[in-house]
């Protein structure tokens, strides 16, 4: 599937941290291309476990999956989907990815196996768990290694 990409806002990030990770989703949109047209994905940096703690990210956006591709936004989504929590460290790692494939498992490695010093990301889901995997997150998060079976969901 080809999909595009856009930088709404005039790349008007807090951090070059952010923008760095933008510029690379962005290159990368396919990342995106299981989300279904109106999935807003909200995306928090957190220099420490504490600043997470406290809900202080040094920079957030979300993308918006719109009917041609995504649009990256600069800061929180009006009524996201989800949040996803990325530790600086995580970030730096992720960037350097070659496809949505090895995206997608390295991510799913700093979820499964957080580390202070490595890496970690954290979800918040703002919607019932369900709604979020019919909206296509759930293929993803099966690549990544986060859901192991979407069908245990359905019988829960």
């Amino acid at each position: 599937m080809n999909i595009s990409s856009e930088i709404s806002g005039g790349n008007t990030f807090k951090t070059d941290i952010a923008k760095r990770y933008t510029a690379f989703l962005s290159q990368y949109p396919e990342i995106f291309s299981d989300l279904i047209k109106g999935s807003d994905f909200d995306f928090a940096i957190y220099d420490t476990l504490d600043a997470y703690d406290d809900k202080n990210p040094i920079d957030s956006f979300n993308v918006l999956r719109n009917g041609h591709g995504i649009d990256i936004i600069p800061g929180k989504a009006y009524d996201p989907d989800l949040e996803l929590a990325l530790s600086t460290k995580a970030v730096e790692k992720l960037i350097q990815t070659n496809t949505k494939e090895e995206y997608a498992q390295l991510l799913g490695s700093f979820y499964n196996e957080p580390d202070e010093d490595d890496g970690w990301i954290d979800f918040i889901l703002y919607k019932r768990t369900q709604t979020i995997i019919d909206m296509g997150y759930g293929k993803f998060a099966k690549t990544a290694g986060i859901l192991e079976d979407e069908d245990a969901v359905y019988s829960m």
